[in-house]
């Protein structure tokens, strides 16, 4: 009872002091239980985005891109120019992770023949980095690397090889460069068909997890987009073959023409609207500057009539049911539309330009049959 009028009596000595213990006792672990938060590795793996260098084709991302390495099936590959040193690619993650152990299939196992007639990995150099994002701009700080020799592949499943790093790698970035190849096949291309993250349990490997690998299939998705923009240019390029292809903007009408030899031409157009709208007649080569699902974005390179070097960039699409470009075409046509078009029978091709955002649309060219 002493002791308990003595604590209620005389708050202001004694509370005060056991307050500031408890914080001089609390606040460091608090302080460090938050800093262990904002760099924890964990043994799982969150998909960022990934970025390439020395990318086998990479206006057509659905062949060779990186996702294709972490995707889990055997069939498919990262692939890069085998001639090109320190090509490869960089794997950006959501939250740090860390690892010790890698599981690789060295090659392209989408046949025998691939594994033979493309090139495998020999030597590479797996690096490390912490990435922070301080106002917007991005500070990389190196963890660990290592230089590791890869054996030639065997097909199939027994390919696997498995790496042991004798050290833990931490970090959100994980860089891949491929130093030297074995030296195979005919084609100039060096793959890497799987990869896998994870540590050395009893003599075993083991698998971290993908938290995100839906991310990585939609990534993949989008490729598969990207491929229909780039098949339907490819169509559009056959049939110009024949004779000029004509877009149409309501009443307005733009001859394109499109070679494989990367040339190209717009025909002055004509027809309906203000003709101080009209495009003038353009002749010169184009670039296909990227392939995503959004379309495929070309650069147009020609000269005016003052001579000058002019560079445009256009959007080229095929545009599918539920497409936003498939349905303003269908408003803007309105009770004609089913009169005009079929999309069972014929596709419906889109320029815009990219800077005004002015769009024409193709829809004579009939599917194959």
């Amino acid at each position: 009872m002493d002791l308990f009028f003595f604590r209620k009596t005389r708050p202001s000595d004694d509370l005060p002091y056991f307050g500031m213990n408890l914080i001089h006792l609390v606040f460091p672990i608090l302080f460090f239980s938050l800093l262990c938060n904002c760099q924890a590795s964990e043994k799982q793996l969150d998909y960022g985005r990934t970025q390439s260098v020395g990318q086998m084709n990479p206006e057509e991302p659905w062949r060779f891109s990186p996702e294709f390495a972490l995707d889990d099936k055997t069939s498919t590959a990262f692939c890069a120019n085998a001639k090109e040193f320190g090509s490869g690619f960089t794997l950006y993650l959501n939250s740090y992770s860390q690892f010790s152990a890698l599981r690789m299939l060295n090659g392209l196992h989408k046949s025998a023949t691939d594994l033979k007639t493309n090139d495998a990995v020999k030597k590479l150099r797996l690096t490390s980095f912490t990435m922070e994002t301080n106002d917007q701009k991005a500070k990389m700080k190196i963890g660990s690397t290592l230089d590791l020799e890869i054996g030639k592949p065997k097909f199939g499943k027994s390919g696997f090889q498995v790496l042991d790093l004798d050290s833990k790698f931490q970090g959100n970035v994980i860089r891949l460069e491929i130093l030297e190849t074995h030296g195979l096949g005919s084609t100039g291309r060096v793959c890497i068909s799987e990869l896998q993250f994870g540590e050395i349990q009893k003599d075993s490997f083991v698998s971290f997890p993908w938290v995100s690998f839906d991310k990585i299939k939609r990534t993949i998705e989008q490729f598969g987009k990207a491929e229909r923009h780039y098949s339907g240019f490819k169509q559009l390029v056959l049939a110009n073959e024949k004779s000029t292809i004509l877009f149409y903007d309501q009443g307005t009408i733009l001859p394109v023409f499109f070679k494989a030899d990367q040339t190209f031409s717009f025909s002055e157009m004509y027809g309906e609207g203000d003709p101080l709208g009209f495009l003038p007649s353009i002749v010169g080569t184009y670039t296909i500057l990227q392939s995503s699902e959004e379309g495929l974005e070309l650069n147009l390179s020609y000269y005016d009539a003052g001579g000058i070097e002019r560079n445009i960039s256009w959007i080229f699409k095929r545009a599918e049911v539920g497409d936003e470009d498939y349905e303003n075409f269908k408003t803007k046509l309105g009770t004609r539309f089913s009169e005009v078009f079929n999309p069972k029978t014929h596709f419906l091709l889109v320029l815009k330009e990219k800077e005004s955002g002015r769009t024409f649309y193709h829809y004579e060219l009939p599917r194959p049959k």
